[in-house]
């Protein structure tokens, strides 16, 4: 009989599935890292997986970032402004890591102090985030790039 090692096949579904992802999504844009307050999460076993990794990706319809199991996905015809902020301590500034609300209610995705890209997105009038009567959300989160990913959302980047 014919014996394949365990090595082997997981190597090989590794394999497809990197081959699926890159043919199937053109990104124009994406980044990928553990946050480092990762090994914190043993302490709430539970909600380990939702946090394991952070991402943004963006596409030619499509602006992705956050979580493993906790994200946003944002189409690029929702942006209605972008903007570079140099510096955040998760901390000072949020109160922690994490996905957070400021006093000001904006969403932020912090993964780590560094800069941030703080992004205005509008928002359906169903939507129960709408908040006085505002139809636009803000959003903040952590990328290495901010100011190339502003770029790309501005359209000035291909």
């Amino acid at each position: 009989g014919y014996k394949v090692s365990h090595r082997s096949c997981q190597r090989q579904r590794r394999q497809r599935r990197h081959q699926k992802m890159t043919t199937t999504t053109s990104a124009m844009y994406h980044e990928e890292y553990a946050p480092p307050w990762r090994p914190l999460l043993v302490l709430v076993f539970p909600i380990l997986p939702i946090f394991w990794t952070y991402r943004v990706t963006i596409t030619e319809t499509k602006l992705t970032f956050g979580y493993s199991h906790a994200y946003s996905e944002i189409e690029r015809t929702d942006i209605l402004s972008v903007e570079t902020v140099d510096h955040v301590n998760g901390l000072a500034d949020w109160g922690g890591w994490g996905i957070r609300y400021n006093l000001k209610w904006e969403m932020g995705y912090i993964a780590k102090n560094g800069s941030v890209v703080r992004m205005e997105v509008k928002q359906g009038d169903d939507n129960d985030d709408v908040v006085d009567g505002n139809n636009t959300k803000i959003y903040v989160f952590n990328c290495d790039e901010a100011a190339r990913v502003c770029s790309i959302l501005n359209g000035n980047e291909e």
